[in-house]
């Protein structure tokens, strides 16, 4: 049986990679967030749709 936890969720750390539109070094940041759409919805408040292409991945243990 599965336990239900009252408790809010606890953000976790998401990669974030921004690639220039108009070319450059892509950009790796992290941010934490409680799911990826709310990490995708910060890294636009960072990088722009009209300046970046970005691309967000859950972090994993095994990426440490």
């Amino acid at each position: 049986m599965h336990e239900q936890r009252s408790t809010p969720y606890q953000p976790v750390l998401y990669l974030v990679y921004a690639s220039p539109l108009d070319g450059g070094s892509v950009i790796e940041d992290a941010i934490a967030a409680v799911d990826e759409d709310e990490a995708y919805e910060k890294a636009r408040i960072l990088y722009p749709q009209d300046r970046f292409n970005v691309t967000v991945y859950l972090q994993s243990a095994d990426d440490d």
